[in-house]
């Protein structure tokens, strides 16, 4: 588990139980049961109670969708998983995750936390990571006492109020996710050229994106593979015949590192990028 430089927990989100917590330090996960047979899972529910019949050795994923800035849930386990008391069944949709959401998967009840900037006083510079608000319990154990914003929900003349300030923070926080991801992809395309090419050699964008395509689509978030090694995000004839258009546009934010070449030659141009300086 990680910890910043004052001993607070680090993650991008947590999963709070009565018994257990979780810090999400990758930008997917799968909770489920663990077994011989499949691959592990991050959250094995059957060893904290959830029990062994209801949850399917894959039985959810919790992941941050970029295109949409906001965290999910999508169901793959046939009993389904409940989000604040409505149940959701394998097939439908990724549901919108909140900060302070009850999740039920078998017997298992847990909260879905995301940080609170404020705890380390001030505004979260690239990589940090961020302390988190825990909900309280009531003595008997089992009814949850989840501080002031489950109560404000319901009501009061601070719930506009709260809800613009969870607003605003959950919206600094996604940008804040959404950095991180273009700077770990902007080092992944500054090591595959330092790899293969020479100091002041270009190569071709269709190259590079074979490259990037051969050596991490199969291991990136699909999130990033759309994002970067396709053009979806980007319509229009410019990017026609070019699924590296969206890298392109991102390497073009980064002029102090990499230099982009454009030659044509009738109707057809061609990109070309050079590595000009080594990221920090």
């Amino acid at each position: 588990m990680a910890c910043n430089s004052d001993g607070v927990e680090a993650g991008f989100a947590k999963l709070q139980g009565e018994d257990f917590e979780y810090y999400m330090q990758t930008y997917s996960i799968v909770l489920g049961r663990n077994s011989k047979k499949s691959p592990a899972v991050d959250v094995d529910l059957s060893t904290l109670g959830g029990g062994l019949k209801s949850i399917s050795r894959h039985h959810a994923r919790i992941f941050y969708d970029f295109r949409r800035r906001r965290f999910a849930l999508e169901v793959l386990g046939k009993n389904g998983c409940s989000v604040e008391g409505v149940l959701h069944l394998p097939g439908n949709p990724p549901v919108k995750l909140d900060s302070q959401d009850l999740l039920q998967i078998g017997d298992k009840e847990f909260y879905f936390l995301l940080p609170v900037r404020s705890i380390l006083g001030g505004p979260i510079g690239p990589r940090s990571h961020v302390g988190f608000t825990t909900p309280s319990y009531d003595e008997g154990g089992g009814d949850y006492a989840l501080g002031s914003a489950k109560k404000m929900r319901r009501g009061g003349d601070g719930l506009d109020k709260m809800v613009e300030a969870r607003s605003r923070d959950r919206e600094a926080d996604n940008h804040q996710l959404l950095l991180l991801e273009e700077k770990d992809m902007v080092s992944s395309v500054a090591t595959v050229l330092s790899d293969l090419c020479g100091p002041g050699e270009w190569m071709p964008m269709e190259k590079l994106h074979a490259e990037l395509v051969e050596h991490c689509s199969n291991v990136w978030h699909h999130s990033r593979v759309r994002r970067y090694l396709t053009s979806e995000d980007y319509p229009g004839p410019q990017s026609n015949g070019k699924p590296w258009y969206g890298l392109l546009m991102l390497l073009r934010k980064y002029p102090e590192h990499f230099v982009i070449n454009t030659r044509t030659k009738g109707r057809v141009t061609h990109e070309f990028v050079c590595l000009v300086s080594l990221l920090p």
